[in-house]
This record gives structure tokens, C-alpha cells and sequence, in this order.
């Protein structure tokens, strides 16, 4: 056998039925790089808007045959030969696939693949409930109202209890990311049209107190349980005409915001936002990678709050959690290595465990 056949093969899943699938698609052009560079065979592997698997490398905007995943032995069937990923990646951002959903499918077939599990997939990208566990482990958070459209009085009852909250409010859809359908708002009157709006993307809302001109702050996680370990912080800074980190922000305005590379902070105020996103990791039970993210207070630096955590971070070339690793003295490449890694060595552990009931 050559050498090149020796090579693990990691199969990048990217795309999906999600309001993120281009966001997906730029990053899963960087991860197949990097895959390649870390000395790995790369296969791109897209799930259309429509559901369907097909084999298609983004890099060259072409696709290739469909793809049937095996859920026997989570082998990937092409025509008549059958490929099997030693390691999926899976890298697409939003529901279906970075909410546990696409974990299950994968684990079910008890194949390795990178990042967090079903468990912390599914909490990290519920922001109430991320929230909540992470303040039973002592990192701080902003008040915040729920709303569920399918509770009844629920938006009665949350736009009242959100009048009780100073402004500027902040309302999110509570299981999106990519700063899809959220608001700033300014004015009482506009708070009803925030929430509606949000409400056009998730049947859960968030009306979450803000803090006026707040520093961003986003830290990098890697690794796994108590040996998992913090990047440097970074400094989001908005320009423009762009408030907050917005969508526009992140993916359609190349001039949207400067992003400082160490954040200008004091030494133990940065120590402490690392330990405190670490603690959050551990918190949801996240496993490979995550981005956790803070709001600072711009007169006091020692005030900080957990916003929320990312566990399947942008991996564009623009993204946060490369650069963040990559100012800490961790390539890009070394980051996929690490994470095929620990999504191997999951799998290995996992496959040890008895299923038998004696």
C-alpha cells in the first residue's frame, strides 16, 4: 500500500437545511485545506437545502455523485464502492448540524467525528439553557425573559417582565447563531417588532438586558473535560454603521469590524475570562472545540458576562476561533489535527462500553 493510501481520510461535512448553509460552505473550503495540510485525505461532503448527500469539494464548485450514509457503520456508499471516513468533521453552522442533530445521526453509526457531542451540541445552542449552566458554575450572566410562541400568555407575560430591564435590550432567537434575527433595541416601542421578528426564526425568544457600549471579548477553547485548554482573548470591534456583531458584520461587510489580536486587557482580567470560559466548556460538557463569547463592561473591565458559546465555530479564513489559536502558538492545521484526534479517541472510549446487560 502507498503511502498516500496509508492517509487517514476525514470526511468534511458542510452545507445543510440551515439559514447558515453559505457560511458553511466558505468554511468548509478552509477546513478541507487544512485537512490536507495536516496530512490528511479530504472529502467534501454536501448536505443540500434539500436533505440530499452528495460528494462535492467547494474549493472547485463542482459536484460529484450522491452519497448514502450507512447507518450500520457510518460508511459512506458512492455507486457501487463504499468509502469509510476515519474521522468526520462536521461544519455546518445553525439547526441540523450544530444543534446535536447531525451528532446523533454520526453517533448512531459509531463513527469518530470532530467537535462537541449530542448533548453539548444541543444546550450550546440553546442560549437560556447554556446560560443556566454555566452560572451554576460561577460564570456571571445578564438577566434575561423567555418566550415561547407555543406557551400561551408566554409573550404577554415576557414582554411585561422585560419592561422591568434598563435598556438597551437585546432580543435573540434562542437556538440560532451567526447573529441571525437578533436586535438591538433602543426604545420600548420597538421591542414587540424585535420580538416578532425573531420569532419569524425560532418558536423560543430571548429578551436579554444589554450593556451599554460593552466590549466584546471571545476566547477559544480546545481540547477535552479538565485537560481542555483557553486561547488568547480577542476584541471584536463593530465600525460602521454596525452596532453590535451583527450577520452583516461577520460575513457581508468586509470592512464590518477590527478584530484585536490580544485584546487590549489586564493581565488578570484576561486570566480570568480564559478560567471562566474554560469553566463554561466544562459546564455544557463540550468536547473539541468552542468559542466562547463575553460582553465586558467598558468602565470596569473586572465586570464581565458570559453571552453565549459557539460549538461549532466559523472556520473561514476570517474567522474568530482559527485566529485565536493561531495568536496562541496553534496553526490551523494543528487545531483539525487535534480535533480528529480527540474525535477518534471518543469514539475508541465509547466502543469499549458494554452494551450487554450482565
Amino acid at each position: 500500500m502507498s503511502p498516500i493510501m496509508k492517509k487517514k481520510l476525514v470526511a468534511v461535512i458542510y452545507g445543510g437545511r440551515s439559514s447558515e448553509h453559505e457560511v458553511s460552505i466558505e468554511s468548509a473550503k478552509t477546513v478541507l485545506d487544512l485537512a490536507e495540510k495536516a496530512g490528511f485525505r479530504a472529502l467534501g461532503v454536501l448536505i443540500g437545502r434539500d436533505g440530499r448527500w452528495t460528494a462535492a469539494d467547494p474549493r472547485l464548485g463542482s459536484k460529484g455523485p450522491p452519497l448514502i450514509f450507512d447507518p450500520a457503520d457510518g460508511s459512506l456508499l458512492r455507486g457501487r464502492s463504499r468509502l469509510k471516513p476515519d474521522c468526520y468533521f462536521p461544519i455546518i453552522h445553525g439547526t441540523t448540524g450544530e444543534d446535536g442533530v447531525l451528532q446523533g445521526l454520526l453517533e448512531m453509526a459509531g463513527a469518530a467525528y470532530a467537535g462537541c457531542g449530542v448533548e453539548s451540541s444541543a444546550i450550546g445552542m440553546d442560549k437560556i439553557l447554556s446560560k443556566k449552566l454555566a452560572a451554576e458554575r460561577g460564570v456571571p450572566v445578564l438577566p434575561h425573559v423567555l418566550i415561547e410562541a407555543a406557551e400561551k400568555g408566554s409573550l404577554e407575560r415576557g414582554l411585561r417582565k422585560a419592561a422591568t430591564l434598563p435598556l438597551p435590550l437585546f432580543v435573540k432567537p434562542v437556538s440560532l447563531g451567526s447573529s441571525v434575527g437578533v436586535t438591538k433595541v433602543k426604545s420600548r416601542a420597538a421591542l414587540g417588532p424585535a420580538v416578532r421578528k425573531a420569532l419569524r426564526f425560532d418558536t423560543a425568544v430571548m429578551i436579554e438586558r444589554g450593556v451599554d457600549r460593552a466590549r466584546e471579548i471571545v476566547v477559544g477553547v480546545l481540547g477535552e473535560g479538565a485537560s481542555a485548554a483557553s486561547s488568547v482573548c480577542g476584541e471584536v470591534k463593530p465600525k460602521g454603521r454596525h452596532e453590535f456583531f451583527d450577520y452583516e458584520a461577520k460575513y457581508l461587510d468586509d470592512d464590518g469590524m477590527d478584530f484585536i489580536l490580544p485584546a487590549a486587557l489586564p493581565a488578570a482580567v484576561a486570566a480570568a475570562l480564559r478560567d471562566r470560559a474554560a469553566a463554561a466548556f466544562r459546564a455544557l460538557g463540550c468536547s473539541g472545540m468552542a468559542r466562547v463569547d463575553f460582553l465586558l463592561d467598558p468602565r470596569d473591565p473586572r465586570r464581565f458576562w458570559f453571552c453565549e458559546i459557539n460549538t461549532a465555530p466559523g472556520f473561514t479564513s476570517h474567522s474568530l476561533y482559527p485566529r485565536l489559536w493561531n495568536e496562541t502558538g496553534v496553526s490551523p492545521e494543528r487545531v483539525v489535527a487535534r480535533l480528529v484526534k480527540i474525535g477518534e479517541a471518543r469514539r475508541s472510549a465509547r466502543a469499549r462500553l458494554s452494551i450487554a446487560r450482565k
